[in-house]
């Protein structure tokens, strides 16, 4: 699940770092964008993608609450923050340079935060994280939780595999600059995730009609999925390798997706957008306070 929210996420953060003018300069923009995820026809989360960006960098907010049915198994927030700077090169056009990446969920008796921190000098991913009991503080050992019973944890990421990497978050502000910048049609992004490396791979598709909402809407796809490099077993190399996403995005300036399909070995996810926020107010403000409700 977790790599597959990281495709979910792949969607929402490379349109938000997609809209950019090829000259050396970037322009100040701010994205407000939310969505519905659904599985099986049901809706199970909605997800909220905040942007801004100017000449000195990028900061970058995704929330996700669990919605309906899924709320009544489980109560569910999660939220993923990331903030850089750029690096401007003579017609290379600008180049992120991630800080700080944050993430953290939590559940009723579970919840679980994650500081990846770069090496001003070096840049060397430096990973923190903690795993706990949100009603008493204790920490919770990661050989304890259900899920990863039986399974072996996977070894650190030696040092030299962190160095030259982005975050999830900052993974996007690089693909956008492969695509927008050197107009590539073809990606391939480095990732560490504070546990795991894996690339981040995609192809830019030519723009057809599709049918969403009733009628026949064209948009741009862009085919993504991962690919493992270290710390996979055979069982979770097995999951990447069968699984993929497609983003279809406007084929306008802003560039934003309309629609992310996720399909899986188990299940095929879909995500809509359901509001801009520049124009829609009310319906992001209802799922950020949703949410500020649910962090009390």
């Amino acid at each position: 699940m977790r790599y597959s929210a990281s495709l979910l996420a792949a969607g929402l953060t490379l349109s938000l770092f997609s809209e950019a003018s090829s000259a050396a300069s970037l322009n100040t923009l701010s994205e407000r964008l939310a969505y519905d995820l659904k599985v099986g026809g049901l809706h199970v989360a909605d997800f909220l993608a905040e942007f801004d960006e100017n000449e000195t960098g990028y900061r970058t907010t995704l929330t996700m609450e669990t919605r309906g049915m899924a709320r009544w198994f489980q109560d569910f927030r999660a939220e993923v923050k990331g903030d850089g700077t750029y690096v401007i090169e003579t017609g290379q056009g600008p180049t992120p340079v991630p800080r700080q990446f944050d993430r953290a969920w939590a559940a009723e008796q579970i919840s679980s935060s994650l500081t990846i921190a770069y090496d001003p000098g070096t840049g060397l991913a430096r990973p923190l994280e903690r795993t706990f009991n949100p009603q008493t503080g204790e920490d919770i050992a990661l050989d304890d939780l259900d899920w990863n019973r039986g399974r072996k944890a996977p070894l650190p990421v030696p040092d030299d595999m962190r160095v030259g990497v982005f975050d999830p978050m900052a993974a996007f502000v690089a693909a956008r600059g492969q695509i927008v910048h050197h107009r590539e049609k073809e990606f391939r992004i480095p990732i560490y995730d504070g546990r795991r490396r894996y690339d981040l791979v995609g192809r830019v598709e030519a723009p057809r009609l599709f049918w969403i909402g009733g009628e026949d809407v064209e948009l741009v796809p862009v085919l993504a999925g991962i690919e493992p490099v270290f710390g996979f077993d055979r069982e979770r190399t097995e999951t990447m390798q069968d699984s993929g996403g497609k983003i279809l995005f406007s084929p306008d300036d802003r560039f934003i997706p309309v629609q992310i399909i996720l399909e899986g070995r188990a299940f095929t996810s879909v995500m809509n957008l359901t509001a801009d926020c520049r124009v829609d107010t009310e319906t992001c403000a209802q799922i950020a306070e949703a949410g500020a409700a649910a962090a009390e």
